[in-house]
């Protein structure tokens, strides 16, 4: 059986960084598979990858036509058509952070009659009411609103269309498979997940009680740290924990860091907080294994609120084997993942943070590090997903 796959995703260098991808390629090309990427340019960093072939059209910055009439996606398409054969491909494999280039990907498939294979990583449905992803077109926030919503409403009709003709779905949680399978049955769950050769367990003696988070804030109604600041407060007011031996350690985006330092300074905990900007991702694995938690920001979820966030660093903290740490349990699909896997708590009272702190404290104390008897985690691994998305790539192949 043939196996050349072309696969089509956004730009994939820093700050987009996409392992998901990497990874697949990786795992396809040893096991007899010829893949191209065709992909666009980040204008950050250059990528080069020696992989497989690939081809980054030049950054597209049309965005009012991009909007009003999928442009990007259409010089994609072209672009495409320029640098390869399409019909020497036997398998078309798009991966999507919302939208593009799922338009590309879906024009080739129809006019090569190619089969479809589409990976969504993000879908709208998944912020809910939360306006996340408003847009500042206007100096008026309810027009603002608005106008967002008219423009997400048509991007998912058109995303809709193009999931009923695939051949294929996946993507990354629970919560998200229910939702595409309205518009595609044969949709499939593939969590986001660590690279089984970088994170693995390691235990490294550490003077301070580190309790650490990686990653951005956005805002508190989605990721929201205030039970742990509460409970803090309590155990610093009631003497237990030492002060002098315990921080918080925030590496986030600006904005979050001014919201933390505010937050610190509400709950009288200032002191024990160290919050700074982003650290080369050379330098996490370092920052993990000192850390006594790992924590995780989300927040309850709701009928109008977010369902199925479950960020790479969850899935990485899971690898490392140290105690995750999860405020506000989503109640869903995050907190489901943490009591079976065993990786720590997802708390929903100040009480339950309190125990947790102090059970690791305490372990802290005797050994001068934690390690969490994780179960299950093989499920996470990016070779194990990639072997998922070679299994379904075959079926697709040979149906």
């Amino acid at each position: 059986m043939s196996k050349r796959i072309l696969i089509l995703c956004e730009a994939i260098a820093p700050p987009a960084f996409s392992p998901r991808i990497l990874t697949l390629i990786e795992w396809l090309q040893q096991n007899g598979w010829q893949c191209t990427l065709i992909t666009e340019e980040c204008a950050e960093q250059a990528f080069h990858t020696d992989i497989c072939p690939i081809y980054q059209m030049p950054a597209y910055h049309h965005l009012l036509l991009d909007k009003l009439c999928w442009g990007k996606d259409k010089a994609l398409y072209q672009f495409a058509k320029q640098m390869v054969d399409i019909n020497t491909f036997d398998l078309i494999f798009c991966s999507s952070y919302y939208y593009f280039p799922l338009y590309a990907a879906h024009l080739l498939a129809q006019e090569y009659h190619i089969p479809l294979a589409i990976d969504l990583r993000d879908i709208a449905e998944q912020w809910g009411e939360t306006a996340y992803f408003t847009r500042k077109l206007t100096p008026f926030n309810k027009l603002n609103y608005w106008i967002g919503k008219i423009y997400e409403r048509k991007q998912l009709r058109v995303r809709n269309r193009i999931l009923r003709s695939a051949n294929i779905v996946t993507s990354v949680s629970p919560w998200h498979q229910n939702i595409l399978a309205k518009y595609n049955a044969n949709t499939h769950l593939i969590y986001n997940g660590y690279d089984a050769n970088v994170f693995v367990p390691k235990d490294l003696i550490c003077d301070y009680f580190y309790i650490t988070y990686l990653g951005k804030l956005y805002s508190t109604q989605l990721r929201d740290p205030r039970l742990l600041f509460e409970a803090l407060r309590q155990l610093t007011s009631e003497e237990k924990i030492d002060s002098k031996h315990v921080r918080v350690l925030f590496h986030t985006d600006p904005n979050g860091m001014q919201q933390l330092q505010e937050l610190g300074e509400y709950y009288q905990i200032a002191p024990l907080l160290n919050i700074n900007g982003y650290i080369p991702r050379q330098a996490i694995l370092p920052v993990m294994y000192q850390s006594s938690i790992l924590l995780v920001l989300t927040t309850l979820s709701t009928p109008t609120g977010t369902h199925g966030i479950m960020g790479t660093k969850f899935f990485e903290n899971i690898g490392i084997e140290k105690p995750i740490l999860c405020v506000r349990s989503d109640e869903e699909c995050l907190a489901d993942a943490i009591q079976k896997t065993n990786a720590g708590l997802a708390a929903t009272s100040v009480d339950e943070v309190k125990a947790f702190i102090l059970e690791k404290y305490q372990e802290w104390l005797q050994h001068g590090y934690t390690r969490q008897a994780v179960i299950n985690k093989e499920q996470f691994t990016r070779q194990h997903e990639a072997e998922q998305f070679e299994q379904l790539f075959i079926q697709t192949l040979k149906s």
